[in-house]
């Protein structure tokens, strides 16, 4: 059920877009039968869900299986038909009256989302003692509709059954039908069935859509820029909550989601929101739901049109806010330049503010202007930026912003509790904003935890669940230990008191004592030992993945012994000590509070030397997962600094004095699982020695001016460290190191990169969205939780937890290796089965940093203008973020004349020096460095990032980072696609994801698998079926990979079959729109290893090669199991015809300034008149794509002209031009070293 909001206006206010202000907005009027295409109706009295008719109507239309026949006998499935009746004929033949058989429509399962009744009409076709039984499985549990076996009558007799009044729940997203016959009399018997419909209740009166309308946030003409805010307000004289709320916008259904989650009153309407931008064209539009009770309600047909725009704009904001004497900020992004430079800010329809933007150049293949508003001030909730006739989202002023979403940090840790039922862990209205109704579950993991060894069960219940799974981790345990601090080191203030549970405990102790409480259980019954509890669970929720019954076979168990774990947790101990007795010092504790608090305090001290003697005991022992650089003494010093604070004795502040100053700036990184080094030195820096503190400001200072050059490389203050994980994570650690180093020291600088770090996050980023979910106009809906249920289905349609920020952008799209760098999308984890987790997880340990930043700054004044000293800029000119390269790849930096010491570090590598390019020195401007990297031997598709760093004239260091993805060859006959070897190679087998196939479906019944394993001495993958009928039939695939086969013309398959005389094979291709048989039905597969290959070029129609998916089919001749080996898969060329050959080749002009087009020629000439598959400029080791000079030209036997025109960084630069036919092996130019551009 859903949760009231005891704040719902501040909720409204947040997701509200204003756009209705500005724009028209498009009232619909209610039309009870519009016409309009056809789209699935939505459940109704009127619209039943026919699953089976047994005439090939309804959703299943195959034959029944006999899956299982208990006890012996056989059964059988026909269609028939009995007078009009189209039925089907379920028989048994037992073997005794204890035999029963079970059929099954195949593996079949199916989505009941707002049906309730199963109905089907049966008949025992006269055979006595015959009796039947019908069971609905949802995956978890199986529901026996009929209470055991019952007769059937002789007449046919209409069976109903209430889904609703099943307990458990049932979860009808994915429900599974069986069918149970018994002879008690041991004899052959026949049972009829007729029609198997799922219905709904019809009663009460059917909701409205009013009003129902459009805005969008454009002037004039809509383009596709153009945000359209499709609204409804949803209206049920019964209260009854709607199925779905939709627009369907050309055909297609899409959810609508709620603007409030608590609002759980449906008479007085509410209001339901869709955004989405859409392409050039005509568009139509209308909207419709269903209370499920009542027929669906439509409204009229409206249509829109959308014109072509040269550019594609947005202008983002923070849509969290701003505080109102914080530095303000906008960006507008375009694909080109705008002619238009002016901005306005308005206040709903009145400009109050206007001015020229800032242009900072070409970022992630976007046009970049920054937008200033410090000067507006005042408060308000309907801010809008507007540039070239498109609005931002909108957004508050506010004295102090953050102070109003200290209660979403909060409230994430609330509903990651381990062990509670979220109703007790989540008081209702807690947060303003509300968690998702479908997040609501009951107490789960009440049987943590057994021994690794299952001979010993503790009690381990608690803690908070790590992430979107269920896992309790020994190295992020340091988590409390965060959180505990940001009350104490603001415990002044009156900010980080808020008690919004009323307990009489500020929120931050209350949440700290929570994690505490489990690692005392730890203590007391492993004596310091630390464990982590993985995750044992599907995408459902907790109380479902064990039976919650301590000592049974399904309690999880303890692994991977963590002494780091062990040091974090003595760290979090002592800091939660310390929390209780400042807040019994400040009075924050009520007095009936105060006894049991003092008590748990000493718990926690007496606990935290327990782990802490273990660690002392153990310096050698296992550090265990999510370990910190710098191994167990970077884990053990959180507990030193906090143990010293916390009890004054002098052994500990020895220790945290000795390990500090061994420490390098080189050693440093950011407060997280990875690094305590830099919280334990701010907390330790105020009761150092003169030369401790000193030694301890010189690494801090050097942390920050790496987080504040690296956060300047893009007007997006965000940090330039993209890797295969998101960047959110480290991001947002730096952020609260950022937040201490200007508690400590007062450098306004640290405080202004904090705040536009967190603009970054809510949504002043290039995909214009907030990464924390609940907040923002467009927040993150597809959060990674096993807490969403609907996670693996097609409708999913996202959900809430409160404050939790997602991971974010990476490097490059997991599932796709040829996409734009950095990279992100907000997709479900149906559409992305294997990495859904690397840009959109959140955990415990990535939130912590958030949440520190928040208490920071609701109790900190705000920044004031932009003018605080920054280290030197240090741009790296070349290659930029996201490029393609190949061969040797010169990296370009500037160092301004102040600079020296200039060195860079790719990925892995230590720091070297960087020389000064060519000639190109400057007085002025000091002199471009360069360093050359050598990507030969680099496997395609590598991601590298390469660090370059300079002194400044005080010693101090200045940062910048750049990324790039090595080019994969291009197709030749020398060169194959390799996609798989089963041995841990090629583009599917060699890549980070989960490298197995699946078997994606079993037709007909049956089971099917797929291992690794050594044959012959080939490393191979067997796809194994054992099959339940001669029909049964098994899928394989590489989960949902696609690959890019482009220029190659086969298709290579090496398989055997090694003892398999049934086995036939059936291989597929799809490009998305068509799929093809290339074994043109099934086949038999050779009992020796052989190569089959498919000439990809001769499939009708022609198969688009950019985004292909393999399937792979086995199928047995007889109900016998059988197995295929697979030793390679790739995509080949053949020899044929001569080479082209490259001539002409030059640049136009020797020389330049960084103003200088210049144009880079080549002539291609093919005897053979092949064209190329493509012709590469090969500029300082970065791939660029060259045009023809005349399109029209198709005759390559005489030379066809290659053009490419650019501007350049200054440096020394040095060109090729590379190419192939895909006929013949690709070939290059000599390496030319042109044109030399100065900086002046």
């Amino acid at each position: 059920m859903f949760r009231k909001n005891l704040f719902p206006m501040r909720l409204k206010k947040l997701l509200s877009v204003s756009l209705s202000l500005l724009l028209i907005i498009c009232t619909l009027t209610l039309s009870p039968k519009p016409t309009m295409a056809a789209v699935t109706p939505l459940p109704g009295p009127d619209h039943p869900l026919l699953y089976d008719d047994f005439a090939g109507g309804g959703l299943f239309k195959q034959n029944w299986t006999n899956w299982y026949n208990q006890s012996g006998g056989s059964g059988t499935f026909t269609k028939t038909t009995q007078g009009t009746r189209s039925i089907g004929k379920f028989t048994q033949t037992p073997t005794s009256s204890s035999s029963w058989a079970k059929f099954q429509p195949m593996n079949e399962t199916f989505d009941l989302t707002g049906y309730r009744y199963m109905n089907l009409s049966l008949q025992n076709a006269g055979y006595a003692q015959s009796l039947i039984r019908v069971v609905i499985g949802d995956g978890i549990t199986n529901y026996n509709l009929t209470g055991g076996y019952v007769a059937a009558s002789a007449t046919w007799t209409d069976l109903q059954f209430d889904l609703d009044s099943l307990s458990p729940k049932i979860q009808k997203e994915n429900v599974k039908l069986e069918i149970w016959l018994r002879q008690a009399g041991g004899t052959y018997g026949e049972m009829l069935i007729d029609d198997i419909v799922f219905t709904t209740a019809s009663s009460g009166t059917a909701p409205q859509l009013s009003p129902a309308g459009m805005s969008a946030n454009t002037d004039s003409s809509y383009n596709q820029n153009t945000n359209f805010t499709f609204e409804a307000t949803y209206i049920d004289p019964d209260n009854e909550a709607p199925f779905a709320v939709q627009v369907i916008i050309d055909d297609i259904a899409y959810n609508m989601r709620e603007t409030d989650q608590a609002d759980v009153t449906y008479t007085d309407g509410k209001h339901y929101r869709f955004m989405t931008k859409l392409p050039a064209g005509a568009h139509s539009y209308y909207f419709r739901t269903s209370d499920t009770t009542s027929n669906e309600v439509n409204t009229g047909i409206q249509n829109l049109n959308v014109v072509q725009s040269s550019s594609v704009i947005d202008i983002v904001v923070s849509q969290a806010g701003y505080s109102a004497d914080d530095v303000k900020n906008a960006k507008l992004i375009s694909t080109t330049t705008v002619t238009d430079a002016t901005y306005e800010i308005l206040d709903g329809t009145t400009v109050i503010a206007s001015g020229t933007m800032t242009y900072e150049g070409l970022y992630w293949n976007k046009h970049v202007y920054s937008i200033g508003f410090s000067d507006v001030t005042a408060s308000g909730n309907s801010y809008r930026v507007r540039s070239n006739q498109v609005y931002s989202y909108s957004f508050e002023i506010t004295p102090n912003l953050w102070d109003q979403y200290k209660d979403e940090m909060t409230a994430f840790y609330r509903l990651q509790r381990a062990s509670v039922a979220t109703s007790d862990a989540y008081p209702e209205g807690y947060s303003s904003v509300a968690p998702s109704a479908k997040l609501y579950h009951a107490a789960g993991h009440l049987d943590d935890a057994q021994s690794a060894d299952g001979l010993t069960h503790y009690d381990l219940t608690g803690s908070w669940y790590d992430a979107g799974d269920y896992g309790k981790y020994g190295g992020n345990q340091w988590v409390g230990a965060e959180i505990a601090l940001a009350y104490t080191r603001y415990a002044d203030k009156d900010s980080v008191k808020y008690d919004n549970d009323s307990n009489g405990i500020p929120d931050l102790v209350d949440e700290a004592v929570f994690g505490s409480e489990y690692l005392i259980k730890f203590a007391d019954q492993l004596g310091g030992e630390m464990y982590n509890i993985g995750n044992n669970a599907s995408f459902v929720h907790p109380e479902k993945s064990t039976d919650n019954i301590p000592g049974t076979a399904d309690d999880r168990k303890l692994s991977s012994l963590s002494v780091g774990g062990s040091a974090k947790s003595a760290g979090t101990l002592a800091a939660t000590a310390r929390a209780i007795r400042t807040a019994l010092y400040e009075g924050d504790i009520a007095s009936s509070q105060v006894a049991e608090l003092t008590d748990f305090a000493n718990q926690c001290e007496s606990a935290a030397v327990t782990f802490y003697e273990y660690v002392a005991a153990h310096p050698e022992g296992p550090i265990g997962s999510y370990s910190t650089r710098g191994g167990i003494p970077n884990s053990k010093l959180l507990a030193d600094v906090e143990l010293y604070l916390l009890t004054s004795d002098i052994q500990y502040k020895n220790a945290a004095t000795t390990t500090i100053n061994t420490l390098a700036v080189s050693d440093i990184s950011s407060t997280n699982y990875w690094d305590m080094s830099p919280l334990s030195m701010a907390e330790f820096y105020p009761v150092a020695d003169v030369a401790t503190q000193s030694h301890i400001h010189s690494l801090l200072k050097g942390q920050a001016d790496f987080f504040l050059s690296m956060s300047d490389d893009t007007p997006y203050g965000v940090l330039n460290q993209f890797k295969n994980f998101g960047v959110n994570e480290p991001h947002a650690s730096y952020l609260g190191d950022m937040m201490r180093y200007y508690e400590l020291f007062g450098d306004p600088a640290a405080l202004q990169a904090v705040v536009k770090g967190m603009y970054w996050l809510f949504g002043e980023n290039p995909w214009n969205i907030s990464w924390v979910s609940g907040i923002g106009t467009h927040h993150v809906m597809f959060p990674h939780t096993r807490y969403n249920e609907e996670s693996n289905t097609t409708g999913d349609t996202g959900i809430i937890l409160p404050g939790a920020m997602v991971s974010g952008p990476n490097m490059k799209d997991p599932k796709n290796k040829s996409s734009v760098s950095p990279w992100y999308e907000d997709r479900s984890l149906y559409l992305d089965d294997t990495n859904q987790w690397r840009y959109n997880e959140f955990s415990i340990s990535i939130q912590a940093g958030l949440l520190y930043t928040v208490m920071g700054l609701s109790a900190t004044p705000g920044t004031g203008v932009d003018n605080a000293a920054k280290p030197p800029a240090l741009p790296i000119l070349s290659p930029v973020i996201g490029e393609w390269v190949r061969g040797n790849v010169t990296v370009f930096a500037e160092a301004g004349d102040n600079l020296s010491h200039i060195e860079y570090a790719a990925t892995g590598l230590p720091y070297q020096p960087m020389t000064v390019s060519g000639n190109v020195y400057s007085t002025v401007s000091g002199a471009v460095y360069a360093a050359v990297i050598d990507e030969t031997q680099s496997l395609p598709y590598t991601n590298r990032r390469v660090d370059v760093r300079a002194k400044d004239p005080s010693g101090a260091y200045t940062y910048s980072s750049t990324h790039y993805t090595v080019a994969p060859p291009l197709p030749d006959p020398s060169t194959p696609l390799l996609y798989d070897d089963f041995g841990g190679a090629g583009f599917w087998g060699g890549s980070a994801a989960n490298t197995t196939w699946v078997n994606w479906y079993t037709q007909n019944g049956g089971t099917a698998t797929f291992t690794k394993l050594t044959a012959d001495g080939r490393s191979a993958g067997k796809f194994a079926q054992t099959p339940a009928t001669v029909n049964s039939a098994a899928k394989f695939q590489p989960w949902n990979d696609v690959v890019d086969m482009s220029g190659y013309q086969y298709l290579n398959i090496t398989l055997k079959n090694p003892a398999s005389p049934n086995l036939r094979t059936r291989i597929e291709i799809s490009d998305g729109k068509k799929t093809y048989n290339l074994t043109g039905g099934w086949v038999e597969v050779p009992a020796t290893w052989s190569d089959l290959q498919f000439d990809l070029n001769a499939l009708t129609p022609a198969i688009d090669k950019k985004a292909l998916k393999m399937s792979i089919w086995l199928k047995q001749n007889t109900v016998t199991a059988g197995e295929m080996l697979i030793d390679e898969i790739k995509a080949t060329n053949k020899v044929s015809g001569s080479a082209p050959t490259l001539t002409s080749g030059g640049v136009d002009l020797p020389q330049g300034t960084p103003q200088t087009e210049f144009t880079f020629n080549v002539t291609y000439t093919d005897a053979d008149n092949q064209s190329p598959f493509t012709m590469e400029l090969v500029l300082d080791g970065v791939v660029r794509t060259m045009q023809p000079a005349n399109p029209g030209d198709t005759n390559y036997v005489d030379g066809k002209i290659y053009q490419y025109s650019t501007k350049l960084p200054p440096g020394q630069h040095s060109y090729y031009f590379h190419t192939t036919d895909t006929f013949t092996d690709a070939i290059s130019t000599e390496v030319q070293s042109d044109p030399e551009v100065s900086l002046e």
